[in-house]
């Protein structure tokens, strides 16, 4: 569907379930890419919404779920997601959840520059924002490669399994994205 030269996005199939599964079902993970409370699945809930969106596409504003996998023997790196779209104002969030074995090689930059790509090209968007913890310096730092600007911090905003902690806001407009 999108791709680099490492990375390809993807819709997920049911068949992706157990592979999802491992990110959905992660509660350390789940801290910092989730503002909801984990709570325990069992891989055939995962399994049986996907085969939902299979039957029922969704429609345009709902969040978009992309797999993220290897160009060269499609081995799973994670999931890249376009959410809370709204066109009307033409903004819409990004985020990425990545397997342990994938983190620091450089995959989620790429991630990210494809997302933007089907964001501002394909989605026909404005803006794009993404949001994280103030302590999670590994998606700071993928987001300023990727153009994004530090917008602000809500203090104590999110909580991150020990306490609240402060959440930071990073923008791109089209006209600074650099294809």
């Amino acid at each position: 569907m999108f791709a680099t030269e490492r990375v390809r996005l993807r819709p997920p199939t049911p068949d992706d379930a157990p592979n999802l599964f491992r990110l959905k079902n992660d509660p350390e993970l789940h801290l910092i890419t989730d503002g909801e409370p984990f709570l325990p699945r069992h891989v055939g809930q995962l399994r049986a919404f996907l085969e939902r969106q299979v039957i029922e596409p969704p429609d345009g504003q709902s969040p978009v779920l992309l797999l993220a996998e290897t160009v060269a023997d499609g081995t799973f790196l994670g999931r890249g997601v376009l959410w809370g779209i709204n066109t009307f104002n033409g903004y819409g969030h990004l985020g990425i959840a990545l397997v342990p074995e994938a983190r620091g090689q450089g995959y989620g930059t790429e991630v990210i520059q494809l997302l933007c790509r089907y964001g501002f090209r394909n989605r026909n968007l404005r803006r794009l924002e993404l949001e994280t913890l103030a302590s999670n310096t590994a998606m700071r730092r993928t987001a300023e490669a990727c153009g994004f600007t530090h917008e602000g911090t809500q203090r104590e905003r999110e909580y991150d399994g020990d306490g609240f902690a402060d959440f930071v806001l990073y923008g791109l407009l089209r006209r600074d994205w650099k294809p």
